[in-house]
């Protein structure tokens, strides 16, 4: 578990469910927690003593000595791997806000006891949004979104992330040397910007890791980890960086899953990586052909807004089945979601070494500002301007009205 100057109410809930399941399944377990300060271990001691004296189980705590969750996980992995674990037994990757819901460790253990082949797994999760009403409700539709994908992935052995809040792996595939180098020191070359490390991610690099060795993974529905999340300042601002976030993960790590080929990754979930970059542009569609229908038919746009409620309505009747309660905001808060995530995507693809990650100290990448930093920008600007204009010009011969729009 990974910690960083945690909610002190938060990691006692997450301690102490974590200490009863551990009680449940009655197996011997070492809780080893990277932090980053003696106030989280402080807490985690107490708590430790309090509900956990009568357990078959150790904690250590590894202190990180370099900023970042991908060097607590890295340092953490290091200590484990010098008690030489056996090939079969589980590592449970969790973040110090994740709670463990009923059932979750007892229930996934057994996944790898009835399948000798499955490698890794996560398992459905929900927020306990303390914030903005729209933000919780933002937070239920995607983890909504989120069950009716994972649920389809799984069926191929795969599934397009391993969950950072919580993941569960077999040990011989990550107590290695190339594991954790990937974890600490993930990277990209880019024709632009050449070599960069990644920032967050740390979950998607664990799925490329499998991934390229054509681990099995599975996703397990009937039980719940509750992740706990506290908006502080702009909900709108927290919206925007975490879909930021969420987006560059996916574009750094979705480019490079393709290259591995439908013959390694599987052609089902070859297909939906693909499908994520495809996504960019035919949701930018609808909007485009707003836009330039309104310069010939102000009238249109009650067509328009009657076409993105109708389909948007039908869409979320869909999501309710995999909701905790539905919400009648949804096909507002989907097309607002849709536009403004496939907006962030397409500006990600020119700058993918932008990275900012608020829930860890408000990380983010540092930039040298220098005269090759500023070229760079200005043909990565060029080149977003450039395509923005021509998805323009072709969305509107596609119309039938490009000589409007000839000075492009």
């Amino acid at each position: 578990m990974t910690t960083y100057y945690e909610e002190e109410a938060i990691t006692r809930h997450v301690i102490k469910a974590l200490l009863d399941q551990i009680r449940e399944i009655g197996v011997p377990a070492t809780i080893w927690v990277g932090s980053g300060a003696r106030h989280d271990e402080r807490i985690i001691e107490e708590v430790i003593w309090e509900h956990g004296a009568d357990l078959d189980a150790e904690v250590a705590f590894i202190r990180q000595n370099q900023p970042g969750k991908r060097m607590a996980i890295g340092l953490v992995m290091r200590a484990i791997i010098r008690t030489a674990p056996d090939d079969d037994d589980l590592i449970l990757f969790m973040d110090g806000d994740a709670i463990l819901g009923p059932g979750v460790l007892a229930r996934c253990c057994a996944m790898f006891g009835a399948d000798a082949k499955l490698e890794a797994l996560t398992t459905d999760e929900e927020a306990i949004t303390y914030g903005p009403s729209w933000m919780r409700r933002w937070l239920n539709m995607r983890f909504a979104q989120r069950r009716l994908a994972m649920q389809s992935h799984a069926m191929s052995d795969k599934v397009l992330t391993l969950t950072g809040r919580m993941s569960m792996f077999r040990a011989r595939q990550i107590c290695n040397l190339s594991f954790v180098r990937t974890i600490e020191a993930d990277f990209l070359d880019h024709w632009l910007w050449g070599r960069f490390r990644f920032l967050s991610g740390d979950d998607k690099s664990t799925w490329y890791f499998l991934l390229g060795r054509g681990a099995k993974m599975l996703y397990v529905p009937d039980v719940c980890v509750y992740t706990v999340e506290v908006i502080k300042g702009s909900g709108r601002d927290r919206m925007v960086q975490n879909l930021r976030r969420w987006s560059g993960n996916m574009l750094r790590n979705g480019a490079r899953a393709l290259q591995l080929g439908p013959g390694k990754v599987g052609w089902f979930i070859w297909w939906c990586v693909l499908d994520q970059r495809l996504a960019i542009w035919t949701m930018l569609v609808s909007p485009t052909l707003i836009l330039l229908s309104l310069i010939l038919d102000p009238g249109y746009i009650w067509i328009a807004l009657s076409w993105i409620l109708v389909s948007r309505l039908v869409l979320s009747l869909f999501l309710f089945r995999y909701a905790k309660r539905p919400d009648l905001t949804w096909p507002f808060l989907l097309y607002a979601n849709q536009l403004l995530n496939a907006s962030v995507k397409s500006f990600m693809i020119f700058f993918p070494h932008k990275q900012r990650w608020a829930n860890r100290g408000g990380q983010r990448a540092q930039h040298e500002v220098s005269l090759a930093y500023r070229a760079k920008s200005a043909v990565a600007l060029f080149q977003f301007v450039t395509v923005a204009l021509v998805f323009i010009q072709v969305v509107a011969l596609v119309l039938g009205s490009g000589a409007l729009f000839q000075t492009f």
